[in-house]
């Protein structure tokens, strides 16, 4: 396994930038150069990194510095130089340029990207430079989001890939999908496919409840922990629209269209309207004179904010309370059977779920189970391929992809009757994904 020491983070102040260097300096005992802009946002970093790991031993592994006066001393020292500035080539090539003219032979060089392209960010380098040179995506908070995806390009070398995965994986208790370097890599990729398409939906059924309407259908029950649109708030819609577009704009597979951020998300950007940052989204939350919280969602159709409504879709309380029994598999039965609009709709996005995930494998993973753990740990979503045992196997699974007009993907069509469909059972259990 490959022996770091020292590593130089770039964009240390900033909540990913101070939560990875904290995982680094506990995890991995390495002293941490942490360097932003100025002195005081590098002190700031240090302490967002000891609060994220609340291990006051690693205090003496953290030195604050800026780019300005210790970028260069600081690469050359290290045996990993860790970039998590802005998401742009116009931000990180010139930052690349700088570190490629200190960095000594073997030094690992890596970028935090959700989705620019890791061999065109390599050119800044030599060769050698290029042969170490990848993309380390962690996700946020890095303390308790274990999933980081590593990034390979055409340059980098099998047995360096291999052992930085190791490094990753046993060193600092990372989740380890690797991906190809393609637009939004795995995690992001289907998450936001999901999420962008639910989004579209949203906008159909605006007259029958729309946004809170579509993270009723698609709640905890199945199989995650935040509604799709919830998540979308989180995230930010700015966020959101960076990583849509990006996917719209770079691929060109079945699912293309669903990656078009729908034009009432671009109009509550214009807007502001970015999120639960600007406290207000999707949803918004105030308080009243006597401090009692009140939940607002954004009316697609009016443009205003309307009290969050709730809902009664007959079969969603038997779902949950069976999944409070932990008896997975007969919620999973009923939501099958149910009838409705709200019941075809949750049954689409879970065959749609399913089927896009799938569908990656071969371009994006190289199996299926690279994109299982980085749905299960990057998104905190049931898995794929865990989704297909609980609807009964991959017979019945393609019944409801058929029905639902949606594409059955080759691994799951091939897939052998009365075996387990899910491998991951011994890493990640996801049962504990359901939410009831």
């Amino acid at each position: 396994m490959r022996e770091i020491k020292t590593v130089t983070v770039l964009g240390a102040n900033g909540a990913m930038g101070a939560g990875s260097a904290g995982v680094i300096a506990a995890f991995g005992n390495a002293k941490v150069y942490m360097l932003a802009r100025d002195l005081e946002k590098a002190k700031d970093g240090v302490e967002k990194a000891y609060n994220s790991v609340k291990a006051e031993v690693i205090r003496k592994n953290l030195i604050p510095g800026t780019y300005e006066a210790d970028l260069e001393r600081c690469v050359s020292e290290s045996d990993w130089v860790f970039e998590l500035v802005a998401e742009s080539y116009e931000v990180k090539e010139p930052i690349n340029a700088r570190i490629a003219k200190s960095r000594k032979p073997g030094t690992i060089v890596s970028t935090v990207s959700s989705g620019l392209s890791i061999e065109r960010l390599a050119k800044a380098f030599d060769e050698d430079g290029q042969k170490h040179y990848y993309g380390t995506h962690f996700f946020n908070p890095p303390y308790k989001m274990v999933l980081c995806e590593l990034v390979t390009h055409p340059g980098n070398d099998k047995k360096l890939t291999k052992d930085l995965g190791d490094y990753l994986s046993n060193k600092l208790g990372r989740a380890v999908v690797y991906t190809n370097d393609t637009p939004a890599f795995a995690g992001n990729r289907v998450g936001f496919q999901l999420m962008n398409e639910v989004a579209i939906f949203a906008e159909k059924h605006a007259d029958k409840g729309g946004i809170a309407l579509m993270d009723e259908i698609m709640g905890g029950y199945t199989g995650r922990a935040m509604g799709p649109l919830a998540t979308v708030d989180f995230v930010g819609l700015d966020v959101h629209k960076a990583i849509v577009d990006n996917i719209y704009d770079n691929t060109k597979d079945a699912a293309h269209s669903t990656f078009k951020l729908p034009a009432y998300m671009q109009k509550m950007i214009d807007e502001g309207k970015l999120g639960m940052k600007a406290k207000g989204g999707l949803t918004k939350i105030t308080k009243t004179a006597d401090g009692k919280k009140e939940k607002f969602v954004y009316n697609i159709l009016t443009g205003a904010y309307d009290p969050y409504p709730k809902f009664d879709i007959a079969y969603i309380p038997k779902v949950k309370k069976l999944i409070q029994e932990s008896n997975y598999k007969a919620a999973m039965d009923i939501v099958k059977t149910a009838k409705g609009m709200e019941a075809d709709i949750a049954r689409y996005f879970i065959a749609r779920y399913i089927s896009y995930s799938l569908s990656i494998v071969g371009e994006v993973v190289e199996t299926k189970e690279m994109v299982d753990m980085a749905m299960g740990f990057g998104f905190n979503w049931v898995p794929a391929s865990a989704f297909v045992d609980f609807l009964g196997g991959p017979k019945d699974t393609i019944a409801i992809m058929e029905k639902s007009k949606i594409p059955v993907p080759a691994i799951l069509a091939k897939a052998k009757p009365g075996k387990k469909f899910y491998e991951l059972g011994n890493i990640l259990d996801p049962r504990s994904l359901f939410k009831g």
